[in-house]
C-alpha cells in the first residue's frame, strides 16, 4: 500500500518505522525546520531526520491551508491512503480526502475523551489510571471523526509524559498496521463517535506550570508528571523562579503548616493544600542557575528553611 505519512514529533518515529517495513511510503509531510536551543540553529524535525536517513522523499510547508501547490503535490503522489501521527497543524477537509481511503489520524486516547492537543498531559493532570489510543477516519472537527480502532493502556502511578507517550507510540504501531488491513479491505467498518461524551483540551502552555500550593500533594505530582520535559512545573522564591526537576510524594504530619510553607524539621518537604499532603524536592533550579541536588540547595541558601512559597 503506498502511504503519505504526516508527523513532526519523537512519538511518531516507532510508527513511521515500521510502515516503510510493511508498506511503501512515497512521501514525508512534517514542519520546516525550527530554531532549537541557545544558539537557535535550524533544526530538522525528528521525524524529518528519520526520513532523510530512510531516503524517503518529504515536504515540508509552511502552511498547507490554501496552498494550492502542496494540495498538487499531494495528489501526484498517488498515495492510497495518508496517516497522521502528532503532525502538528491542522489539514484541510480537501486534503483529507485526496487519497483512495482518506486520510487516519492516531490520537494517544480513547477518544471521544481528550480531543484537542494535549491528550496525555490531561490524563496525568486528572489523574487516570488508564489511557489508550484510537485510529479514527479524519474529518474537519477536532478529533470528531469516526473510530476505526482502540486500544487501551494502564498508567503507572510515578509514569512521565514522555514515558507514557513512548508506550502509546508502540501500542499504537501494532494497532495501525492491523487497522490499516481491515480498513482498506472492507472488514472494518467506521464508528461514528458519541459527541455527549466528548471532553477536550488545551495546548499547554508556560503558565501551566505554576503550582498552585492549595492543591494536594497527588495533584501537584500529576502536574509534575504531565507537564514533562516542558515547561516543567515551578514555584516563586526570593521574587525568582525555582523550577522543581524531581519531586517525591511523602507522608508528613504537616497539617499544621500553610500550604507552600517549607517543613523547619525537613526543609526539603513542603505542605500543600489538605491534611497530611506535602511532597520532597530532589532536585531544583533556581533562576539563572544550574541544576542541583535540593540538599546542595539547602546549604547554599539556609534562609530557604524558613521560605513560604508562591
Amino acid at each position: 500500500m503506498k502511504i503519505a505519512f504526516f508527523g513532526t514529533s519523537q512519538i511518531g518515529l516507532p510508527i513511521l518505522t515500521r510502515l516503510t517495513q510493511e508498506h511503501e511510503v512515497v512521501c514525508v509531510i512534517t514542519s520546516p525546520d525550527a530554531k532549537i536551543g541557545r544558539k537557535q540553529i535550524f533544526t530538522p524535525s525528528p521525524i524529518s531526520l528519520l526520513a532523510t536517513q530512510l531516503s524517503i522523499p518529504q515536504l515540508k510547508p509552511q502552511t498547507i491551508k490554501k496552498n494550492p501547490e502542496i494540495q498538487e503535490q499531494l495528489q501526484n503522489l498517488n498515495a492510497d491512503i495518508f496517516v497522521v501521527v502528532s503532525y502538528g497543524k491542522i489539514i484541510p477537509e480537501q486534503i483529507i480526502n485526496i487519497p483512495k481511503y482518506k486520510t487516519l489520524n492516531v490520537h494517544f486516547s480513547l477518544l471521544p475523551k481528550y480531543r484537542g492537543a494535549s491528550p496525555v498531559q490531561y490524563a496525568l493532570l486528572n489523574g487516570e489510571s488508564t489511557t489508550g489510543t484510537t485510529i479514527f477516519v479524519l474529518d474537519k472537527g477536532m478529533d470528531t471523526g469516526p473510530i476505526l480502532s482502540q486500544a487501551q493502556l494502564q498508567i503507572n502511578p510515578d509514569e512521565t509524559n514522555p514515558e507514557l507517550q513512548q508506550r502509546l507510540s508502540i501500542l499504537s504501531t501494532d494497532l495501525l498496521l492491523t487497522t490499516l488491513q481491515k480498513y482498506c479491505s472492507g472488514e472494518l467498518l467506521p464508528t461514528d463517535q458519541d459527541n455527549d461524551q466528548a471532553t477536550s483540551t488545551k495546548l499547554i502552555s508556560k503558565e501551566d506550570g505554576l503550582i498552585d500550593w492549595g492543591q494536594s500533594a497527588d495533584q501537584i505530582y500529576n502536574q509534575f508528571r504531565a507537564l514533562q520535559p516542558w515547561p516543567g512545573i515551578y514555584t516563586v522564591w526570593n521574587n525568582k523562579t525555582l523550577k522543581l526537576l524531581k519531586i517525591e510524594l511523602v507522608n508528613a504530619n504537616t497539617n499544621s503548616l500553610p500550604p507552600g510553607q517549607v517543613d523547619p524539621q525537613d526543609p526539603t518537604v513542603i505542605h500543600c493544600g489538605n491534611q497530611h499532603s506535602a511532597i520532597r524536592l530532589v532536585e531544583v533550579q533556581l533562576e539563572g542557575k544550574t541544576a542541583i541536588k535540593i540538599k546542595d540547595f539547602i546549604n547554599g541558601y539556609p534562609q530557604f528553611k524558613e521560605a513560604k512559597l508562591k
